[in-house]
């Protein structure tokens, strides 16, 4: 039961374009996206990992491919292509399914999960559609980063 939600993923982008996936970045990128982006916050400190963060044209930001930041709050502190969610509070904001998916993370960390995935709708920033987001998020340093693919 625990791989349908995998297997719905695999089977729902093999049906789609091959146009539509070819800058969409996999389950792996995504993964490797967040430990980047953790490694590079590690190396350089929060002020300049956070003014990277929120360069649209910064490594961090490539197309679907991007990171962004919340404290444990749910204030949105880093987010490349929605600059003016930077700075407000996102704990309780839902998605059109009503599902609040940052307050939903912090519930996690608060039972001690450090990493994990999650499920919400969210526009995408290249199709300018809304679509099911699949994401994957850890918490250092008391933020939660957050990258994810969209699926059709």
């Amino acid at each position: 039961m625990q791989n349908l939600p995998k297997l719905l993923i695999f089977v729902l982008i093999a049906a789609m374009p091959l146009n539509a996936v070819a800058d969409a970045p996999t389950k792996e990128e995504v993964v490797a996206t967040v430990k980047k982006a953790v490694a590079f916050y590690k190396e350089n400190g929060r002020a300049k990992a956070l003014v990277e963060f929120n360069n649209k044209n910064g490594q961090f930001a490539k197309g679907e491919d991007y990171v962004d930041v919340h404290d444990l709050s749910g204030v949105c502190v880093a987010h490349p292509t929605s600059p003016e969610v930077v700075g407000t509070s996102r704990l309780e904001q839902k998605d059109l399914n009503g599902k609040y998916w940052i307050k939903d993370i912090i519930e996690e960390t608060k039972k001690g999960t450090t990493s994990g995935w999650t499920g919400y709708v969210r526009k995408n920033p290249v199709s300018g559609r809304m679509q099911d987001k699949l994401a994957y998020w850890e918490l250092h340093d008391g933020l939660i980063f957050k990258a994810g693919l969209y699926i059709n």
